[in-house]
């Protein structure tokens, strides 16, 4: 690899782990404000969106510091879509 450009990819890492923190927070930031626009409170929905809003970023950043084989990070993003795709009942 040429060594002029060898300083691109910490720099690529360090932006992309930025972007993934960035998106959890403002994620955070709009179901918060949606909650407060509706005058609600918490429930097992708004505890679901939370929940994808951390773990998803959360999956970006250990594919990018830790050496995890895909089939881990694809087990792991299997169980958010299995956790966002199910079905909830409300109590009736």
């Amino acid at each position: 690899m040429n060594t002029d450009i060898q300083w691109i990819f910490p720099v690529l890492k360090g932006i992309a782990l930025l972007g993934a923190v960035i998106a959890m927070i403002y994620g955070i930031y709009l179901i918060f404000d949606r909650l407060k626009a509706k005058d609600q409170g918490f429930g097992p929905n708004s505890l679901k969106a939370i929940g994808v809003v951390l773990f998803v970023p959360s999956l970006v950043i250990l594919a990018i510091v830790t050496d995890f084989k895909t089939e881990t990070l694809a087990a792991l993003l299997g169980t958010v879509a299995g956790y966002v795709l199910s079905n909830f009942e409300p109590n009736k």
